[in-house]
């Protein structure tokens, strides 16, 4: 997640004054197996300043933090090589006062993703 406040053509003035991310990070790797490898991933996600986004959005006092993102991902290599790699993976952001003061919700939002990697 990058927070970007540059507007396209159609949109009007671009605003390269952006918040700038305060990202704090803790991940697990674990191999299971030769053929199967499990990533743990924690991220502590705030803005470093909110003016812009004050601005920007004609909103005042934009707290500062945006929430705490999770994930988990299986990764499975079904002949010990990288000719077939296998990712699942699930994540999900628990909104902080920044998020809320944003969008107006609260609610944890969740993503689900797959990636199928074939080289010859």
């Amino acid at each position: 997640m990058v927070p970007n406040l540059r507007a396209s053509k159609i949109e009007g003035q671009s605003n390269f004054v952006n918040p700038g991310l305060f990202l704090l990070n803790a991940a697990f790797e674990a191999e299971v197996t030769p053929k199967l490898k499990t990533v743990l991933n924690v991220n502590y996600l705030q803005f470093v300043d909110t003016a812009s986004l004050e601005i920007f959005g004609n909103q005042s006092a934009i707290s500062s933090p945006i929430g705490l993102d999770y994930g988990l991902g299986i990764i499975y290599r079904p002949f010990l090589n990288n000719n077939a790699i296998f990712i699942l993976s699930a994540t999900a952001l628990t909104p902080f006062s920044g998020f809320k003061d944003l969008y107006e919700t609260g609610k944890t939002r969740y993503a689900l993703f797959t990636s199928l990697i074939f080289t010859y």
